[in-house]
């Protein structure tokens, strides 16, 4: 059978859909719409999350270089026993041991002010009823 070159009389030639088939068209159609526009939105969320993330980076606190020493005073008790530190950009949490109790305090390093104070203590023991 020849091939006919195609042309816009084609169409007029088409036999209608049945009206069933139709319908499941019309739904297909309608599912890949919003199923595109659910992907569109979850990607432009995360992009505009990994955007954010990026952006935020010069708010993050950072120590600035300096020379010298700081001192930090008030922070740790006299004949404390230190144990532990740990540092986030701009404070510092420091872990020690006085007369048998463990406290933490947390410092400002931008100004070396004490910023909050814990003693952590043994959780009371449960009585069995």
């Amino acid at each position: 059978m020849p091939r006919r070159p195609l042309d816009d009389d084609d169409d007029a030639d088409e036999v209608p859909l049945d009206p069933a088939v139709e319908r499941i068209r019309q739904r297909l159609k309608r599912l890949i719409v919003i199923s595109s526009a659910t992907l569109l939105v979850g990607l432009g969320a995360v992009l505009v999350a990994v955007i954010y993330k990026i952006g935020r980076a010069e708010d993050k606190a950072v120590l600035a270089t300096q020379s010298g020493e700081a001192v930090i005073t008030g922070a740790l008790p006299a004949g404390a026993t230190l144990l532990a530190t740990a540092l986030d950009g701009r404070l510092m949490a420091l872990t020690f041991s006085e007369a048998g109790s463990l406290r933490v305090v947390v410092v400002d390093l931008s100004t070396g002010a004490v910023v909050r104070r814990a003693r952590l203590s043994e959780a009371p023991p449960v009585s069995a009823q």
